[in-house]
């Protein structure tokens, strides 16, 4: 894979949670990765960290987007920044591209409520930076012309 499509993929993959260290400890968020897809990107946020760690800038851009992950000109830079690192490091390239491949392949648990609690009956609201439904359905499973 091209540098820039690599480094596309993979602050693609941690913007959601980038935002999660930005309150909190990398450690924190290991133990809350509790799907194998999450898994994998801890790993992949750890394998970029390491390799920034001890180079000035590409270290400062990776701290600015976890401080402000939502800020699209920080998330050009991480890009960009990791792009170069990529095309000059060929075996970092190797591992982030096998990282991806596992998050793409990964099993992501599923949750699903039937019938439950407040949820079953009532409105159901979502707030947050990072927020979706799926799978919505309105009326009786068993009868569903209702």
């Amino acid at each position: 894979m091209e540098p820039v499509t690599l480094a596309a993929a993979a602050v693609g993959a941690l913007v959601p949670y980038l935002s999660q260290l930005a309150g909190g400890s990398l450690a924190r968020l290991g133990e809350a990765a509790s799907d194998s897809a999450s898994q994998h990107i801890v790993e992949l946020y750890r394998t970029i960290r390491s390799r920034v760690t001890g180079t000035p800038y590409e270290e400062a851009v990776l701290d600015g987007a976890e401080a402000q992950p939502d800020n699209e000109g920080r998330r050009a830079a991480l890009q960009n920044a990791l792009a170069e690192l990529l095309a000059a490091d060929p075996d970092f390239a190797a591992r982030l591209e096998q990282l991806l491949e596992q998050v793409n392949h990964a099993e992501i648990r599923q949750l699903q409520i039937t019938d439950s609690g407040a949820v079953a009956a009532n409105d159901f609201h979502q707030s947050g930076t990072y927020v979706a439904g799926r799978d919505l359905h309105i009326g009786d499973a068993a009868n569903p012309e209702s």
